[in-house]
C-alpha cells in the first residue's frame, strides 16, 4: 500500500475524531454551561490550547505532543488529555442518565473497594443506623429522603477526604 494513501486515510480519521471531540465540548458549553477554563482547571490541559482547539487551529494529538514537551521539560505530569476524553461523556450523558442514588452508591463502592470503610463507618459519619446504610444499598428507596441526603453528604465528604491527586 502506498504511504500517501495510508498518510491520508489516518489524517481524514483523526479530522473526524477531533470534529466528534470539538462537537462534544460545544455541547459541554452550551448545554451544561462548562466553559473552556473550567474543563482546563479539570484535565490541566492549558485553556489556550483548548480554545486553539475548538477553533480549529490545532488538532487534539497536540495535546499529547505538548504534555511530553512539558513533561520532559519541568518533570510533572499534570496535564491529562485522556482524563479531557474519558470526562465529556460522564459530564454531558452520564448527568442524564446516572440517577442520584447510583451516583452515591458508586461513591460507596470506591470507598469500600478502594479505601476499605466499612457501611459500619458510613452510618457512624451519616448518623444513621448500619441497617439504614445497608437497605440502602440493597433498594435505594427503602429509606427516606432525609436519610439519603445524610448518607450523600457523608459519603462525598468522606470520598473528598481521602481523593488522592494522581501523581
Amino acid at each position: 500500500m502506498d504511504i500517501e494513501i495510508i498518510r491520508q486515510s489516518v489524517s481524514k480519521n483523526l479530522n473526524q475524531i477531533d470534529d466528534i471531540i470539538r462537537k462534544d465540548i460545544q455541547n459541554l458549553m452550551k448545554n451544561y454551561k462548562i466553559e473552556l477554563k473550567s474543563l482546563s482547571k479539570i484535565t490541566g490541559i492549558d485553556d489556550i490550547l483548548l480554545k486553539e482547539f475548538m477553533d480549529g487551529k490545532n488538532i487534539f494529538f497536540d495535546f499529547f505532543i505538548n504534555l511530553k514537551n512539558f513533561n520532559e521539560n519541568n518533570n510533572s505530569n499534570t496535564s491529562n488529555p485522556t482524563y479531557l476524553l474519558n470526562i465529556i461523556p460522564m459530564l454531558s450523558d452520564g448527568v442524564l442518565m446516572i440517577s442520584e442514588d447510583d451516583r452515591i452508591k458508586g461513591v460507596i463502592d470506591i470507598l469500600i473497594g478502594e479505601f476499605e470503610i466499612k457501611y459500619e463507618t458510613l452510618a457512624i459519619c451519616a448518623k444513621l443506623k448500619l441497617e439504614d446504610v445497608q437497605n440502602f444499598m440493597n433498594d435505594t428507596n427503602s429509606i427516606s429522603i432525609e436519610k439519603k441526603y445524610k448518607l450523600a453528604v457523608a459519603s462525598l465528604f468522606l470520598h473528598y477526604l481521602f481523593k488522592r491527586l494522581p501523581n
